[in-house]
């Protein structure tokens, strides 16, 4: 990717980075030994900021989240990048991690087995413990990677999305005898791969003290699981991990001159703010994702919207054709009338109903007319299970302090019903990362949900099946949201004749961010 970047933008980079890291005297403890040139300093945050302004990327802020950013270039092509930096002699560095999911799906008793057996990690029996536990990694991994790169691919999932990780590492402290050293910043890239679950090789424990923490390959890269704190780590040391050096995957030397006098330059600086990095913010909004069992995300999952009757040509096609039926159960059409016909009220009833739903269908051969007349009768749309929309928590409030959020007047209300016309109540939505717009309109009572105009079923299966990568009639649990490290939505408004935009993010409940809407 970065042979592929605009030398312009890549000037400009170079030249943010390096004036950082000119200042490094001014952030660095001080050494005891005034015989050495400490080493570049480069601050993680303002690196994905200055990478931002310089190649107009789109930096991501969600937990867990398998990349960091993602670039559009000139040419159509697409990259989701993973945005690194350590030191060209520091080892594994960490790039997943697994908190939640080890916890709810009990990793550690896999390691308590490999520690009990007390064979140093070593038996047969250890190893295929290790590739379970490896496995369940890369699947969540690649789940992860897969939604990210569908979030930059959009709507068109034939397009192709690369990925790669950009790497700045900064040289290390330097004796000052050695007249011809000085300090730098390589760069360097390597592929950024899903985990090749068939090509998984386990290499071993870390020690035969830590049997907790285990290597394995997939070919690609070499890859280490610490237990204790749940993290994937990854070797930068070559392309697959197995080199001599971080340096095997540089590909660019930046040399770094550090200011005379740091302090005397902050001290000098012109304390009056400019908008040369303007991002033309003016207001956002986060919300929580909450999951439903039968709307929002779920929306697709509930009963038809039209209450069947006797009279209704969708049951009276069941019931005839069920009649002809011989193979059928003896109470099939009995309960296919109960499901149909009767009231389920509570939420025990509704779980109920969806549980003879089930047994109903499962009774049919997939392909068969009376399969296809029930499933049309008794499902919002099993065909196209796609039908979703995007809720807004506690949404009358949020209307009542701001009805001109997402369109002007467009979440005014009258009790629980919004005051403007559908035309009123539509705005443009471009999706970050890949940009892609969409009509989209306000709905329900007290506005609660945001609705595709026109494409409901593309904008819902992108949805679904890409960023939650689930399969068909799969219900969105809050699982699969800790398995993506996605938990929210956040809205942007801007000056520039942009649209409102929307992103998938994480929200960490330690530290939340000060747009969130509760």
């Amino acid at each position: 990717m970065w042979n592929l970047l605009n030398q312009d933008n890549k000037n400009q980079y170079k030249l943010l980075m390096t004036n950082f890291a000119s200042l490094s005297e001014a952030f660095a403890q001080k050494s005891s030994d005034d015989n050495v040139i400490i080493a570049p300093i480069i601050n993680s945050k303002f690196q994905e900021v200055s990478f931002k302004k310089s190649f107009n990327a789109t930096i991501e802020d969600i937990g867990n989240s398998s990349y960091d950013a993602s670039v559009k270039l000139s040419d159509g092509s697409k990259y989701i990048i993973g945005i690194k930096s350590f030191g060209v002699k520091s080892g594994f560095q960490k790039i997943a991690q697994f908190k939640k999911d080890s916890q709810q799906d009990e990793w550690g008793s896999i390691i308590e087995r490999i520690k009990k057996r007390d064979r140093k990690g070593s038996s047969d029996e250890d190893t295929r413990d290790y590739l379970e536990l490896a496995n369940k990694i890369a699947l969540i991994r690649n789940k992860r990677i897969s939604s990210s790169k569908s979030q930059l691919q959009g709507f068109d999932f034939d397009s192709e999305v690369e990925a790669v990780y950009h790497v700045l590492m900064p040289s290390g402290a330097i004796s000052k005898s050695k007249q011809n050293d000085e300090p730098y910043i390589m760069v360097g890239e390597t592929a950024y791969s899903s985990i090749d679950i068939n090509s998984l090789k386990i290499i071993g424990p870390t020690s035969p003290n830590m049997l907790q923490n285990f290597q394995f390959t997939d070919g690609q890269h070499l890859y280490q699981y610490n237990s204790a704190d749940s993290q994937l780590l990854m070797s930068f040391k070559g392309h697959t991990g197995n080199g001599t050096s971080n340096e095997d995957i540089g590909i660019e030397k930046w040399p770094v001159n550090y200011v005379e006098d740091p302090f005397k330059l902050f001290a000098n600086l012109n304390s009056e703010a400019t908008n040369a990095l303007s991002d033309h913010v003016v207001q956002s909004v986060t919300f929580m994702i909450k999951i439903e069992r039968r709307s929002g995300f779920n929306a697709w999952y509930g009963a038809p919207k039209n209450k069947l009757t006797v009279e209704s040509v969708k049951y009276r096609q069941v019931v005839e054709q069920a009649k002809k039926c011989k193979k059928l159960p003896s109470d099939w059409l009995s309960i296919f009338k109960k499901v149909a016909l009767e009231d389920f009220k509570s939420n025990n009833d509704k779980i109920l109903r969806e549980q003879l739903r089930d047994y109903l269908i499962n009774c049919l051969a997939p392909n068969s007319e009376l399969f296809e007349y029930t499933t049309t009768a008794l499902w919002r749309n099993y065909k196209t299970p796609y039908e979703v929309y995007i809720p807004i928590p506690n949404s009358k409030k949020f209307h009542d302090n701001y009805p001109d959020f997402f369109v002007e007047n467009g979440g005014l209300l009258n009790g629980k019903t919004l005051v403007s016309s559908k035309n009123n109540r539509t705005f443009t939505i471009e999706f970050l990362p890949s940009e892609e717009r969409m009509q989209m309109f306000i709905n329900q009572d007290n506005g609660k949900a945001i609705q595709s105009l026109n494409s409901q079923f593309i904008f819902g299966k992108w949805v679904l099946k890409k960023v939650f990568q689930l399969k068909d009639r799969e219900l969105l649990t809050s699982d699969t949201l800790d398995d993506l490290g996605i938990n929210a939505i956040t809205f942007t408004k801007y000056d520039d004749n942009r649209p409102l935009s929307m992103k998938f993010t994480y929200v960490d409940s330690h530290n939340l961010p000060k747009d969130l809407w509760k």
